[in-house]
Parts: C-alpha cells; structure tokens; sequence
C-alpha cells in the first residue's frame, strides 16, 4: 500500500486552529486510511493509503477537519516518492547543516511559470530560492526569523496553497513514509 504525507498548514500555530495529534490520527484513520502516524505538532501526518488519488485524498482530509475544529485548514499531500524526491533535489545542500536555515514550501499545485517569474522581482536580501516542480526551496542563511523573502506569501504571489516546512521536518516525514512499522 503507498505512503503519503499530509502537510496541515496553521494547526496548532494560533488559538483557533487547534487539533490534538491524538485526535488528528483517529480523524485520518477514520478516512479508511492505515498505519497513520503524526510528527510534532504542527500537522505532518504520515499514512498508508489503497487510495492513489491525491486530490481526493486532499479534500476528504479538509472537509473531515472542517467538521471536526470548525475551521478551514489548508492540506497538500505528496507521496512517499515524492517526498523522496524532495530531499534528494535540495538545491542548496551547503544548508543542511543548518536544518533550520532551509525550508521547503510544498505548493498545491504547480504554479504559473509567469508568476514564478515574477518572483524574481521580489525583495529577498541575503535570503535565497529555488522553485522545482510543485517544491520552493529556501535558504535563509539568517533564520526563519530573520527572513525577508516570502515566509508565508505563496499562495497569494503563485495562487496555490503552500505550506513550509523546515529541513529537519522533511527530511524526517520522507524517512516515516520511506519506512514501515
């Protein structure tokens, strides 16, 4: 059966969207699918799945937490070769020594070459970027803190949902659904 990781964007980040992980693992599993298994807090769900249809997968994910926290939540879902594929592509290995100096915004969808383009024109300091397939990778040599280049701006400048993670967070949710219990 395929793995899958699913990427809640704002769960537990604010007093309104706020879902046990507990309760998150009992929500997903309750959508027919198995071996399910969060990491931290912040919505990184790792499952296996008969299903092989991402978007479905994605919208039964979103309309179950809909009901369940009475909130929209964002949810963007890569498979385990996908995944795979993102840590392997890291254009920017210099940082992993630096897991919390890399970030992945995993997009929806694949966005418009021209708006992808356009980010060229925006201000980012030292902060740097790569954009591969539905995948940005970020190199903030200053920390997440310290960032200017687009920390949460994706989904409007591309018009897809996105959701960041940082290098140690991707590199751990490749490896949960590399591997199996």
């Amino acid at each position: 059966m395929p793995s899958y990781v699913a990427l809640l964007r704002g769960i537990n980040v604010g007093p309104r969207k706020r879902i046990a992980m507990a309760e998150l693992r009992k929500l997903v599993a309750g959508l027919g699918h198995a071996n399910v298994r969060t990491y931290v807090n912040s919505g990184n769900v790792v499952f296996d799945s008969a299903r092989t249809d991402p978007a479905a997968i994605v919208a039964d994910i979103e309309t179950a937490l809909r009901e369940a926290i009475g909130q929209p939540v964002p949810v963007v879902v890569r498979s385990a070769a996908e995944m795979a594929a993102t840590v392997a592509n890291n254009p920017f290995p210099e940082r992993e020594p630096e897991p919390t100096s890399l970030h992945v915004s995993f997009l929806g969808a694949t966005p418009d070459p021209a708006l992808v383009e356009a980010l060229r024109d925006v201000e980012r300091g030292a902060d740097d970027y790569r954009v591969v397939g539905r995948d940005i990778y970020l190199a903030y040599p200053n920390g997440v803190s310290g960032a200017i280049f687009m920390v949460n701006g994706f989904d409007r400048a591309l018009a897809v949902t996105s959701t960041s993670r940082n290098w140690r967070t991707v590199t751990k949710l490749a490896e949960m659904a590399r591997d199996r219990p």
